[in-house]
């Protein structure tokens, strides 16, 4: 391949940012020079209104001009709150991922979501390096903290994914970060490398669930994280340049969507195996997406370091074709250079933003959160003399993703003085006061101290030590980024949280304060939070115990399972199957819920399945059923060593998939808990047919007739034959052979029909059970729901050398008719996605059903 024409294929794998308000020379250069597929904009590149959307527009024409096939991604870290980069007057703020934690409404983060996705669209951002799927397990960590919704992970999946849906309706591309989770560090990867002590089986208790409900969900895109996690690579590289890592996502998840390195110019990275090097270790990875956000002459070294690799083979061109499909698939997806072309009026931008702020406040107002008012200082008189500390200088931040070069002290007692009050400010920047300040604090009738990231900045959490001692009565502490400020220290007495230290934050804290409003706000965070006290809590997880647990197990499944009444001793039967592994959940002893759990074998490869999962519709909605699907597929890994986890009955069959009789929301919950559940319109069913009154069309019988077949039930002295047939075409489809293996004529006659040649050789084969067939009773749940004297039909199957011939549906009506001889009224068919070649002898659907893994 021309080199020409190398780099800019490599380039459409690059996304990189640049300084200045206007397009530059470096930035046009890659764009034209090296196909540049994607840029970032920050702060830097940002004036005003008519000056953003200029700029967006000249990128995409240089783009236009210089003959991409499509439009650039123009991405932004639009996180809101702490990571906001189009700030007001442009665009007023929207709440960030904890103050929505706060709020606990999925419709909330939904319309922030949405606004946001408008407002980007509007400037012609298609591209938002947003949500943050961290679970911020680790109250120290310097970087994530209120970027998070929260340190509960089911809960921070739940939010992330209604952002996500918001960008997406707006057409903005979510990419949720920073996988495999960021939240339990206490090292900033802009400035060194986090290593996180965790085996796969805690990634999957804690940070890999946001990331599997997103990608259970379709997200169009995932940002890697620069941490190191030596239990899952061995070699102890960042995630961003593990295999290991990133194959979390590529095959254990069967993600195909675009993966994005975060900046390789951050130090856990840049520090240890450079920058350079990084862009093609990420690719050779996994990666997609190669992000270097500052330097120019770096970001050209990484694109011609990408082509020497290429064509010296370190790495593959099917790589690189294979990364540049994803990204073109994406942009495919969601840009027109029509729509990157359009420029939009500003006059639309005032509504635009009158409509954002008042859902930005309505929110803001709902997430303030009264952790504590002990005293009973809460209302304040506005005629209260208060004295309001801040910190002067530069509070902690919030880690390098904070791009704002301005003092980040707090100087918010304007926004107080609107209340009519009298107030004294003071800034301090010491651990404790000078005398005329703790006059002023002692004159006060009431004293609030707000606060920013006080377990960093040690001073401030000495001083409000100091301050509750002296005057703890009337001292308000104000947590204005994260929450765990005083949230242990039980001496602050009235403590509040508003999630970020802007102006509507406090305007929503200071109405609080003076009573205008009542707190609804809940914690999100810590052993207090919404979740601490959670009634999953008091549940224990145990292994199934049938002396202990079935008639417990039985009045769950009557119960939660009404439309699926199987009998006492079938139930029974069914879960002392020696390849069970079921849970039970327990709440003061009763069983309040269960998970079916079953493994098998195929050609030496374990297999594990959950088959069923219930909880007793009086304590549902409280995270149990997410628990027992959590230790089933932890207890999989520990003593299988098998990662995937299917939706589906093999033997004993109960239900072969999700049953799309469900409610739609029960069938969400399992794609919410990361299950891959295949679309509504590609399912298998099982089919039932009354055949009390069936007769065999005759081009069937008389078209295998005339090519010399016929058809009996397999007799002892044809039953070796039989076990070959199978094992020969059949070995790859789980328990088919095991099936015939158990239906030795010996023992079961007449459950066999198969179809011989002219020279009496079998060709054809399908299991033909009464409804007083032992085998039928002990491994199938279902038939005898759809009628009491139901047979079944099952395993059918044609040596593949005689496929096409017609033989099949012969064989199915001699085994009909045999069934009816013997008594049955009516066959189901078993688990398939031929339902028009069934429906050819009157089967029609009778339950159906959409597979699932994780």
């Amino acid at each position: 391949m021309p080199l020409d024409s190398l780099r800019k294929k490599v380039g459409q794998l690059f996304a990189v940012g640049f300084n200045g308000l206007t397009p530059s020379s470096e930035i046009k250069t890659l764009i034209r020079d090296y196909g540049l597929g994607a840029v970032i904009l920050f702060r830097r590149n940002i004036q005003d209104a008519a000056q953003l959307q200029t700029l967006v527009l000249a990128l995409q024409q240089e783009a236009k001009d210089a003959g991409h096939d499509h439009p650039l991604f123009i991405g932004i870290d639009q996180e809101n709150g702490l990571v906001t980069r189009i700030m007001p007057p442009i665009a007023p703020r929207q709440p960030g991922s904890m103050t929505l934690g706060a709020a606990g409404s999925s419709e909330d983060a939904y319309q922030v979501g949405r606004v946001t996705g408008e407002m980007l669209d509007f400037f012609g951002i298609n591209m938002n390096y947003a949500p943050d799927c961290d679970v911020n397990s680790e109250p120290s960590n310097p970087v994530i903290g209120v970027r998070s919704p929260g340190d509960n992970p089911e809960f921070v999946a739940r939010i992330t994914s209604e952002i996500a849906r918001g960008l997406r309706e707006k057409r903005v591309v979510p990419c949720v970060k920073h996988f495999p989770g960021h939240g339990d560090t206490n090292v900033d990867s802009h400035y060194g490398l986090p290593v996180i002590e965790k085996t796969r089986d805690a990634l999957e208790r804690c940070e890999l669930i946001p990331f599997r409900r997103a990608v259970a969900e379709g997200i169009e895109s995932v940002m890697t994280a620069h941490i190191s996690l030596p239990k899952i690579s061995t070699a102890g590289l960042p995630a961003t340049l593990s295999v290991d890592a990133l194959n979390i996502l590529r095959v254990d998840m069967k993600y195909d969507g675009v993966i994005i390195t975060d900046c390789l110019e951050m130090d856990g990275v840049r520090s240890t195996y450079g920058t350079v090097e990084g862009a093609l270790m990420s690719l050779k990875a996994g990666s997609d997406s190669v992000m270097i956000c500052h330097t120019y002459q770096t970001q050209v070294d990484a694109i011609e370091r990408l082509c020497r690799a290429v064509e010296t083979g370190e790495i593959s061109l099917e790589r690189i074709d294979e990364a540049l499909r994803r990204v073109t698939s994406l942009k495919a997806k969601f840009l027109t250079w029509e729509r990157a072309l359009t420029k939009r009026p500003l006059d639309e931008l005032d509504k635009m933003n009158n409509r954002h702020a008042e859902i930005a406040r309505d929110i803001f107002a709902r997430s303030v959160t009264v952790v504590r008012n002990e005293s009973g200082l809460l209302p304040v008189s506005p005629t209260s003399k208060i004295a309001f500390l801040s910190p002067a200088g530069n509070a902690p931040s919030g880690g390098g993703a904070v791009d704002d070069s301005r003092s980040t002290s707090i100087t918010f007692a304007h926004v107080l003085r609107r209340y009519g009050t009298s107030v004294n400010e003071i800034q301090f920047s010491d651990a404790t006061l000078p005398e005329d300040h703790w006059r002023t604090v002692d004159n006060s009738d009431v004293v609030i101290l707000a606060t920013r990231n006080a377990r960093e900045g040690s001073e401030q959490y000495k001083l409000g030590s100091q301050l509750a001692t002296r005057c703890g009565f009337k001292l308000i502490a104000v947590a204005t980024c994260n929450p765990y400020d005083f949230l242990d220290n039980n001496d602050v007495r009235t403590y509040l949280a508003i999630y970020e230290p802007s102006e509507d934050a406090f305007s929503a804290a200071f109405d609080i304060i003076f009573g205008r409003k009542t707190a609804s706000g809940r914690l999100p965070v810590g052993a207090n939070s919404l979740f601490g006290s959670s009634s999953s809590s008091k549940i224990t997880i145990k292994q199934y115990d049938a002396a202990r647990d079935f008639y417990g197990v039985l009045n769950v499944w009557k119960t939660a399972l009404p439309t699926y009444p199987v009998p006492e001793d079938r139930l029974n039967t069914y879960l002392s199957h020696p390849r069970s592994h079921h849970l039970v959940a327990h709440h003061d002893g009763a069983v309040v819920g269960f998970c079916v759990a079953y493994d098998s074998v195929n050609k030496d490869k374990i297999l594990c399945h959950i088959s069923a999962v219930a909880v007793h519709p009086s304590l549902q909605n409280r995270g149990i059923g997410t628990r027992l699907i959590t230790e089933a597929r932890s207890a999989f890994r520990q003593n299988q060593r098998v990662e995937k986890t299917e939706l589906v009955s093999y033997f004993p069959r109960i239900w072969p998939g999700l049953p799309t009789d469900l409610p739609p929301a029960t069938q969400d919950w399992f794609i919410h808990r990361g299950f891959r559940v295949s679309p509504p319109d590609q399912t298998s069913a099982d089919l039932y047919q009354d055949i009390r009154y069936f007769q065999p069309p005759q081009k069937y019988l008389d078209r295998a007739g005339a090519a010399g077949f016929s058809f009996r039930p397999i007799t002892p002295e044809d039953y070796e034959k039989c076990l070959i047939g199978q094992k020969k075409n059949f070995s790859g489809y789980v328990g088919w052979v095991e099936a015939y293996h158990a239906l030795n004529p010996k023992d079961h006659p007449s459950s066999i029909m198969a179809a011989f040649d002219k020279e009496g050789n079998q060709v054809g084969w399908t299991l033909m059970l009464a409804p007083d067939s032992t085998f039928l009773r002990d491994n199938w749940a279902l038939p005898p729901l759809a009628g009491s004297r139901t047979g079944l039909i099952g395993c059918v199957g044609v040596d593949e050398a005689y496929r096409t011939r017609g033989i099949g549906l012969a064989m199915l009506c001699h085994a009909i008719e045999n069934l009816r001889a013997r008594g049955t009224e009516g066959v189901f068919i078993d688990w398939t996605t031929k339902v028009e070649w069934y429906g050819k002898l009157g089967f029609r659907v009778w339950k159906e059903y959409r597979s699932g893994e994780i």
